[in-house]
Parts: C-alpha cells; structure tokens; sequence
C-alpha cells in the first residue's frame, strides 16, 4: 500500500478497524514485550505504575506503529528512529538501575525528610491538600462534571491542580501507612482506624473527582501499593484482588467517560460508528486506548513530524514551572499551541481551540527538539533520572515519611514518558513543595523547643 501525505484520526480508525487482526497481534505482541523489559525492575510487581506508562501506554503505541509500518504507512527511518529510542531508553534504564547507587537519596534525606515520622509534616501537607481542593471545587468545578474536557475547565488554575495531585499522592500513601501501622498494632481495627479508613476512602473519591482524569483512581491505588512495597515488603497480591481492584477502575473510567459524554453532547444510545453491534460506549474506551499512539498516527505518516511549528526547548521546559498562561503573557503568544503533542494534532485541525490533545512522547520530543545526532543524550538522561528515581523506592524500610514521598516521586516522575518538560515539572513541584514542608515542620518543632525550655 502506498504511502499517504497524512493521516488524521478518521482516516487512521478506518485502517485500524480494515486490519484489525494484525493491529491487535502487534499491540499484544509489543505489550508482552514491554512487560518483561521492567519486570524485574520494578518494585510492586505488576502493580507498578512503570506497567501503566511502559507496558501499557507504549506497548499499545508500539503495536500501531509497527502495524502502520507493516502496511505502508511510515518511512523507514521515523520507525527506526522511534524503534532505535525506545530500545535505548529500556537497555539504559535497565543499566542505570545496575551500576547508579541511588544518586538521589542524600539529597532527598537532606531537604525534604525529617528525622521523625514527620507526622506534623504530614498535618501540614493534608491541610494545604485539603484547601487546594476546596479552592479548586470554589473557582474551577469537579474536573469528572467538565463541560468540554478538564484541560479546558483548568485554564488558568492548572498550578493549583498541580500541587494539588503532588499532594494527594504523598497525602494518600502517608495515610494508608498510619492505617498499615495501626493494624499492625492492634491485630483488628479500632473505632478510631475505622473513622480514618472512612475518611481515607472519602480523599480518595473526592480528589479522583475533583481530578477527573479516568487514571486518577488507578493513581491513588498505585500510591499505596508503592507505599506499603517501600514501606515494609512487596505484598503478595492474589489473583481476585486484583481481578476486583481492576473492575473497580475499568468501572471508574467507564463512569468519567460516560459522564464526558454527556457532558459534550454525545448521543449514547447511536450506534457505534466502528464496532457494530458493540456498545458505544466500549468503543469509545477503546477509541481512548488508541489515543496512546495519537501523536504517532498523526506525525509520522507523510513525515508530518518534519514539517511541525514548535518553539524553543527552553521556552518549552520552563512554561509548565511557571504556567502556559503566565508564559504567553511574558512571550506575546499562546505557548500552550506550540507543544509537539499539540502541532500534531493542530497540523491536521489548525481550528482545534480546545486545551490538551495529545502529549509528545518521549522519542518524538528526543527527534524534534534534539535531532537524530543528539536525540539519544536526551533519552539517556530521561532514562537516567527515572531510574535514579526507582532506585529510590529500594530504600528507606519503616520511614513513613520517605515511603509516601518517595511513592508520590516515582509516580509523578514517570510523565517524563509522556510528556518530559511536564514530567520534570512534576519531580520540581514535590521538591519544592516538600523543603517547604520540612522548614515549615522544622519552624514548629524549634518552636515547641523553645517554649519547653521557656517552661
């Protein structure tokens, strides 16, 4: 088959739907593949949040190209280029993880954890959660309840979000270890562990709807496994729970799209336009999984990737430490349209107006903004602070403190994958957020010192 100029969306659903076995062989194929590249990295077994990112996310992507490539679509050097990345960042990483000894750590320890349980730390920590969500539910809404999308509703509030799913992880892996602790103590729950299970289960819900991305449920389960795994040992997981933990969030996702759904206007009860005979509302979910490869099928096809108005890297790793908004301002133009996740899609619809669409992708990002010659320095340095962040998890046995924080950093650091200026962005927020946490505990101890020799 000859290759087209482009390919849009529509157009990559009619070859995906045409070559469906092919395009479903692939994807399991590179999804399996992807599997057993990290599965004696990883900390939390299969409950790693790298499974989610790598296995599934680029296992998925991986299988498309590999199919678009098989029928004619992609050149040979942007899938030997997108091929040659993905192989460098998981032989790196795997390397990284051999030789590194935990380059972080020390300065971990140093700025952001105190010498206790840091149980004042973490009161400050929930405190400042908690009116980061109301100030969200105030001046934004509930992100699962957006009109258009929740990128949308977030102009101009996403730092408060931000800081505010830096928060709720840390929040939710700290109180999961109190309830862990508590148990442990007692042998069964007490009146008091059941009011905290009560109030822990109610954060969750409520900062997965004030979220409202379909992963945010997943997120929060992801931080306590990492947590407990940091904390004390990898659980043994047995096959119903997490057939039950799994159900659970495929219906929480079913939920947020249905509800978008409505929300845009869509008409549930029309027929699905691909799959007959089949919910609409499946294959809209499996509309979303073929999102994982959209900057892919949108740029590679036509060697559209080539031909993309982006900005400068620089302009592009500091706009999301300081917000799109604030940077357009300084700079006299919408930065937010310029992201290689966005061009890709705006290349196709230059009318699209909505906030979000696709993110970039490591490799992609690695060829725009670095060029064959150097892309490979920079997916060996993402490759190398994932793994230093990984490496952190290895350590820090029964510090409460550490577990949580060091669950909400390698959660949060893996964005790098998708979306590497944001990514970087992420680890700079919990760092930041955290040394203001430790000297504001470090303020309030020296104080209570204070007075008790005052006494």
């Amino acid at each position: 088959m000859a290759a087209i100029a482009k390919m849009s969306d529509i157009d990559f659903f009619a070859i995906f739907f045409s070559n469906l076995p092919l395009f479903l062989m692939a994807m399991l194929l590179m999804t399996s593949l992807l599997y057993l590249s990290v599965r004696n990295t990883t900390l939390a077994g299969y409950f790693d949040p790298i499974h989610f990112y790598w296995t599934f996310t680029f296992g998925t992507a991986y299988g498309i190209i590999i199919s678009l490539y098989v029928l004619g679509f992609i050149e040979n050097y942007l899938f030997l280029m997108v091929s040659g990345y993905g192989i460098l960042f998981i032989v790196s990483f795997r390397f990284f993880i051999q030789v590194l000894t935990n380059p972080f750590k020390k300065v971990i320890d140093l700025f952001l954890v105190p010498v206790d349980d840091g149980y004042v730390e973490f009161l400050f920590a929930l405190v400042c959660y908690l009116l980061l969500i109301l100030t969200i539910m105030w001046f934004v809404g509930l992100g699962m309840f957006a009109e258009t999308n929740r990128f949308e509703q977030n102009r101009g509030f996403g730092a408060f979000v931000r800081l505010a799913d830096a928060l709720r992880l840390f929040v939710v892996a700290y109180i999961s270890l109190l309830i862990l602790n508590r148990y442990k103590k007692n042998g069964r729950p007490s009146f008091g562990a059941f009011l905290l299970i009560i109030f822990f289960i109610l954060l969750i819900v409520l900062g997965a709807v004030v979220n409202g991305s379909k992963f945010a449920l997943l997120e929060s389960i992801y931080a306590i496994v990492l947590a407990v795994c940091i904390y004390r040992e990898k659980p043994k997981f047995k096959v119903f729970a997490v057939v039950a933990t799994f159900s659970v969030i495929l219906g929480f996702a079913l939920l947020v799209l249905s509800i978008n759904l409505d929300k845009s206007g869509f008409d549930k009860d029309a027929g699905p336009a691909y799959m007959a005979g089949n919910s609409v509302l499946l294959e809209r979910l499996l509309l979303r999984v073929l999102a994982n490869a959209d900057k892919y099928y949108f740029s590679l096809p036509g060697n559209v990737v080539d031909n993309l108005e982006v900005d400068s890297v620089i302009v592009r790793f500091i706009s999301p430490l300081i917000g799109e908004t604030q940077m357009s301002a300084l700079l006299g133009y919408n930065v937010g349209d310029y992201g290689l996740g966005r061009q890709t899609i705006m290349y196709h619809y230059p009318s699209f107006d909505v906030a979000g669409g696709p993110t970039s992708h490591f490799d992609l990002f690695a060829y725009v903004f670095f060029g064959l010659g150097f892309g490979w320095i920079f997916v060996i340095f993402v490759s190398f602070v994932l793994s230093s962040l990984l490496l952190l998890t290895k350590t820090g046995k029964n510090n409460i403190f550490y577990s949580a924080l060091v669950a909400a950093f390698w959660l949060r650091g893996l964005a790098l994958l998708l979306e590497p200026p944001m990514g970087l962005a992420y680890v700079f927020d919990i760092f930041i957020l955290f040394f203001i946490v430790k000297v504001f505990g470090l303020c309030v101890k020296s104080k209570i010192i204070l007075n008790k020799d005052a006494l």
